[in-house]
C-alpha cells in the first residue's frame, strides 16, 4: 500500500532519515515529522526497538507517529549500498548512538559526503565523538548524561541521595539541539551548498542548561547546594501543601510580585520588613520568618484550588501541581486542545496523547498517521530508491530486512 503523505507544515519538502533507539534520535526526527517533513525511521530488522516491547509503553506511539519505517541492516551486505541510495535522497541524518559507531562501521561523514555533499549529520551520543578514546565509546542513558554533566547531584532533598530529574531531561535537551541546530544547518545549507556535521553529546547539553550555576563556580567558586522542595536564597519560592492536602508552587519574587503578594496575607508592604521595591525576601532572616508564618498561616485554611486562584488573580506565579487526571479535565488543556487522539497504524486502535507543540499560525504541524508497524514501508521505499525487486527479496531472506505485523507491543 502507497503511503499517501499530505503536504502540510514549515518542514514539507524535506527528508530526513533517523538511526536511534529509546527517546533523543527519535523525538528529534519526530519533530521534523509532525512538521511535514518525510521522515524514514531506519530500524533494526533483528532487534525491535526497546520503546516497542514494553508493555503498556506509549512511547513509541507518542514519538514515531507521522514516521515511515525501513527495517533494514544498514552496516553490511546490500543493505548498505540500500541505505547509501537513500542517504543520496535526504536532507538530514540523525543518528544516536555510542561516540564514534557511524565511523567503526565504515559510515564516517566524509563517506556519506561522498554520496550526498548537502547532507546534514546529527550524531547524538553520551559523551560526544571526539575527546578521550575510553569517554567516548561509553554506553550512555539519560541518567548517565545527568550523572556525568554535573546536573543529577542538584535533584533531591537536602541530605538525602541524588535522584535524576524526571522525564529524560537529557534525552529531550539533546533532541532539541539535534533538531534546531540541524535547522541552522539547513539554513546555512542554503548559502554554501555544503551540508554539515553536528556532535551532541548529552552531557554537555544538559551542562549548557545549568544558567550560572557553571559559571558562578568557575568564576567566583561558588558550588550549587541542593535546595529540595524550597529556594535556598529566597522565602516563599517553592512547594507547599494546602489545607486540603494538595500541593502548589509558588514563588514570591520581583518586586511587582512580593507588593502584590503582602496584602494578600495580611502584611504590609513599604514597612521596614518589607521595603518598598525589594525584589525578594532573603531566607534566614526575621522578615522571611514572618513572610513564611503568614503564608503558612493563609495556605493551612484554603484549598490548593483556592489559593492558586487567589494568588494568580493578584498577579503571583503559583499553580496546583496537576496530576494527568486533573491536567485531562482542566478547561485551559481543553480550550487549547493539548490532549488528543489519532488512528495507530492497524487503521482501528485509537490511541491517546499529545498534540503537536507548538501551535503554528501559517503552516501548522498535524498528526496525519500513527507510529508505523516493524518495516511497514520497505516496499514502498525500496521502490522509490529504484531497488530491484531482486535485491529486496535477497534482503528479506537474508534477514536484512524484516516486517512484522502491527502489535501494541512489538509492531
Amino acid at each position: 500500500m502507497v503511503t499517501q503523505k499530505p503536504s502540510f507544515g514549515m518542514l514539507e519538502g524535506y527528508r530526513v532519515v533517523m538511526t536511534g533507539l529509546s527517546v533523543a534520535a527519535p523525538f528529534a526526527a519526530e519533530l521534523y515529522a509532525e512538521h511535514g517533513a518525510d521522515v524514514i525511521w531506519v530500524e533494526n530488522p533483528r532487534a525491535v526497538d526497546t520503546s516497542r516491547v514494553a508493555r503498556r509503553s506509549g512511547a513509541w506511539q507518542q514519538d514515531r507517529r507521522n514516521m515511515r519505517s525501513l527495517a533494514l541492516d544498514y552496516v553490511k551486505g546490500p543493505g548498505r549500498e540500500v541505505f547509501l541510495r537513500l542517504i543520496e535522497t535526504t536532507d538530514v541524518l540523525i543518528e544516536a548512538s555510542v561516540g564514534g559507531r557511524f565511523a567503526r562501521i565504515g559510515l564516517p561523514d566524509a563517506v556519506l559526503w561522498e554520496h550526498n555533499p548537502r547532507l546534514v549529520v546529527a550524531h547524538i551520543s553520551g559523551f560526544g565523538q571526539t575527546g578521550e578514546d575510553a569517554w567516548v565509546r561509553r554506553a550512555s542513558y539519560d541518567p548517565i548524561a545527568q550523572a556525568f554533566g554535573c546536573a543529577m547531584r542538584m535533584n533531591g532533598m537536602p541530605g538525602q541521595p541524588s535522584t535524576p530529574a524526571m522525564p529524560f531531561p537529557a534525552d529531550y535537551t539533546a533532541a532539541f539541539f539535534a533538531f534546531g541546530m540541524s535547522n541552522a544547518a539547513l539554513l546555512s545549507r542554503q548559502r554554501t551548498g555544503r551540508g554539515e556535521s553536528l556532535d551532541i553529546a548529552q552531557f554537555e547539553a544538559m551542562l549548557r542548561i545549568q544558567a550560572n550555576y557553571p559559571t558562578d563556580y568557575l568564576r567566583y567558586g561558588l558550588d550549587y547546594v541542593k535546595e529540595g522542595d524550597r529556594s535556598r536564597i529566597c522565602a516563599v519560592y517553592g512547594t507547599y501543601r494546602c489545607g486540603d492536602g494538595q500541593e502548589i508552587y509558588v514563588l514570591a519574587l520581583g518586586a511587582g510580585v512580593l507588593a502584590r503578594l503582602l496584602p494578600v496575607l495580611g502584611l504590609e508592604t513599604g514597612s521596614e520588613l518589607f521595603p518598598e521595591g525589594a525584589g525578594y525576601v532573603a531566607v534566614q532572616t526575621r522578615a522571611a520568618d514572618v513572610l513564611e508564618r503568614a503564608f503558612a498561616g493563609y495556605i493551612g485554611s484554603r484549598t490548593a484550588a483556592e489559593v492558586e486562584d487567589e494568588l494568580a488573580a493578584a498577579g503571583v506565579p503559583v499553580s496546583r501541581l496537576l496530576d494527568y487526571a486533573a491536567a485531562r479535565e482542566h478547561p485551559h488543556y481543553r480550550a487549547r486542545g493539548v490532549f488528543t487522539e489519532w488512528t495507530a497504524s492497524d487503521g482501528v486502535t485509537t490511541v491517546p496523547g499529545v498534540k503537536v507543540v507548538p501551535e503554528v499560525t501559517h503552516r501548522p504541524g498535524r498528526i496525519w498517521r500513527g507510529a508505523p508497524a516493524v518495516g511497514q514501508d520497505n516496499d514502498e521505499l525500496l521502490a522509490e530508491l529504484g531497488i530491484p525487486d531482486a535485491t529486496r527479496d535477497a534482503l528479506y531472506a537474508a534477514g536484512g530486512l524484516s516486517r512484522l505485523p502491527y502489535s501494541e507491543t512489538t509492531a
